[in-house]
């Protein structure tokens, strides 16, 4: 259309006086002079150019900027739905924005002269409502007041107005169905006496002191083989804010792309992200979401226009499951995992180690099944009660300095000369932990005091062994991949010394002498270099197994050491490890 047709189709507009009909929606009086000369007359004509639809409000963000109008319409089969107009958008083609909220059910005239009718009615009605939307779920600042924001809930007070959620008035993941007592007498109470149970439900009301305490999101992956009870446990997490099933339900796939996820994580933040089934996920997209859901940030957009977006913002915790590791994830695709995306998003084993998977018993009933199937039942019969009920208690409360001094106590379970990254975990269990005791002090967890603090440990144990160590994951890392080398070619590529007869050893990666507890495996510095230390340094590999007293330095500073291999032969240069590399033994501890 060109701009000459859009200045007549405005001008006609605003000649045109507008009603809205119960039945018929928003009709425009169009008065046009019809005939020539002496012929001519005024024919008005009562034109429909939409459906029914109302004007909520005034909208605009905190800051005062992205103004916009929050229009309420119901569809075809009676669905409400719940949308912005933007008042720049009233400022570009009318096609595009009347497209927009046809698709959303809103019926709208398809001739073109009239559509511009529609843009002038909402641009002069201004409605005395003013509503202020934050872009997120959970804390914001606004107008000086701190508040937390749910779809369909504020806690903290805002003078004057209302808040609302950019993205979630409609199909919102915050469902509510019964009463806290239900939640309790249901979840809470099923949970009570399973570790990794109660540490699930604990980090779900654990993500709102994020924000409060200043500290990144992050997240726990509960992996182990098939039906071992993984998804319950996520799905009871889940009914802390919502129904605690998938499709629809608050438990999100991980089958979608990084830059889904970065939008479903805007609509969760402050709470938790239950990502269930981390084998349906491709490598490459899984890498790049355990940065960005950890990190907080999306990748920056462009509008139609080609101005920059503002980027999404989130915080939350992730609570994920599948029967693989995230390590083993990542690596198919042939890339080495950085430390990084594992300290972001630590692997939890499954296995309670009681015989009846993630449980510690078989409760009530005597089978681990029906305690899963009743932990189902229940997440999907009273949700969505805890976590606002914690936002609320925790306002009231004010007792930041209590949750601190709980975080700190469970560090203490850090190992001596433990490295910043392993405490950057550790950090993360307390905050469940002094999550969990909370709610057990404000009556919303069913719980004996004490009982989240040793979910948490038992769960913190569980990792701690998994991973292997307290050092930096760099040194975890090289420390394993020497390991596995050794222990795939320990006897079949390592000659023992002083060996004069006998079958010559293939492919000979080094030397190896002692037993037991004095074996050494002696490895030459391009062996070292090329095989063993393939795709990282060399130095710092050695520096690494020196450091946890399993390579054996040699004077000067050296990693590398001369030993005589054959009587009566010149020493050769090898690296020296020692049999500590098998045990897992750190002389350090």
């Amino acid at each position: 259309m060109s701009a000459e047709a859009i200045r007549k189709l405005v001008a006609e507009a605003e000649e045109s006086p507008y009603y809205m009909d119960p039945a018929r929606g928003l009709i425009a009086t169009i008065t046009r002079t019809k005939g020539k000369d002496e012929n001519a007359g005024e024919v008005t004509e009562h034109v429909e150019i939409s459906g029914r639809f109302d004007i909520l409000g005034r909208v605009r963000d905190p800051d005062g900027e992205g103004w916009a109008r929050l229009l309420r319409w119901h569809d075809a089969d009676g669905r409400h739905h719940t949308d912005r107009v933007s008042d720049a958008d009233l400022h570009g083609d009318p096609k595009a924005l009347c497209a927009e909220l046809a698709r959303c059910g809103l019926k709208i005239t398809t001739v073109s002269k009239y559509r511009a009718h529609l843009i002038h009615y909402l641009n002069q009605y201004d409605h005395p409502d003013r509503l202020t939307e934050v872009p997120t779920t959970g804390w914001h600042d606004v107008s000086g007041d701190k508040i937390f924001a749910l779809p369909e809930e504020m806690f903290g007070i805002v003078k004057g107005e209302k808040v609302i959620v950019h993205g979630v008035t409609d199909n919102s993941p915050f469902e509510k169905r019964g009463t806290l007592a239900d939640w309790k007498a249901g979840v809470g109470s099923l949970v009570a006496s399973h570790a990794r149970a109660v540490f699930e439900v604990s980090a779900a009301l654990a993500a709102p002191l994020l924000e409060p305490l200043h500290m990144e999101g992050g997240g726990f992956h509960l992996y182990g083989r098939s039906s071992m009870g993984k998804t319950t446990l996520i799905r009871a997490a889940a009914s802390v804010w919502g129904k605690g099933a998938t499709d629809p339900g608050f438990v999100r796939s991980w089958r979608s792309t990084a830059n889904h996820l970065e939008a479903v994580a805007a609509l969760h933040t402050d709470t938790i992200l239950p990502l269930d089934e981390l084998g349906v996920v491709e490598a490459k997209e899984a890498a790049a979401a355990v940065y960005s859901l950890s990190g907080g940030v999306g990748k920056g957009r462009a509008n139609r226009e080609g101005y920059a977006r503002r980027s999404l913002i989130w915080r939350v915790i992730i609570l994920s499951t599948g029967e693989i590791r995230l390590v083993d994830k990542l690596i198919e695709d042939r890339r080495k995992p950085h430390v990084g995306q594992q300290v972001r998003l630590v692997d939890i084993p499954a296995d309670a180690g009681h015989g009846f998977g993630v449980f510690d018993s078989v409760g009530a009933d005597s089978s681990a099944q029906i305690l899963a199937n009743k932990i189902k039942v229940a997440a999907q019969a009273h949700y969505g009660t805890a976590g606002p009920e914690f936002v609320r208690n925790l306002i009231a409360d004010n007792g930041l300095d209590k949750i601190k001094q709980m975080i700190e106590s469970f560090q203490r379970n850090a190992p001596k000369a433990a490295d910043g990254q392993f405490l950057r975990v550790l950090e993360r269990f307390g905050l469940v932990a002094a999550a969990g005791e909370l709610a057990i002090q404000f009556g919303i967890a069913p719980w004996n005091s004490g009982a989240a603090l040793q979910a948490a440990k038992v769960c913190f144990d569980a990792w701690f062994a998994d991973r292997g160590g307290s050092g930096a994951g760099e040194d975890m890392a090289a420390i394993a991949q020497v390991r596995h080398f050794i222990e795939k070619h320990g006897e079949a590529r390592f000659e023992p010394v002083n060996t004069h007869d006998g079958i010559p050893v293939r492919d000979r990666a080094g030397w190896r002498r002692g037993e037991g507890d004095d074996r050494q495996w002696l490895i030459p510095p391009e062996t070292w270099r090329v095989e063993v230390c393939a795709g990282l340094s060399r130095t710092e590999v050695a520096k690494a197994l020196a450091q946890h007293r399993m390579l054996l330095p040699g004077p000067g500073g050296k990693y590398s050491r001369s030993e005589r291999i054959k009587d009566g032969q010149k020493s050769k240069r090898v690296y020296v490890v020692t049999s500590a590399i098998i045990a897992g033994e750190d002389g350090d501890e």
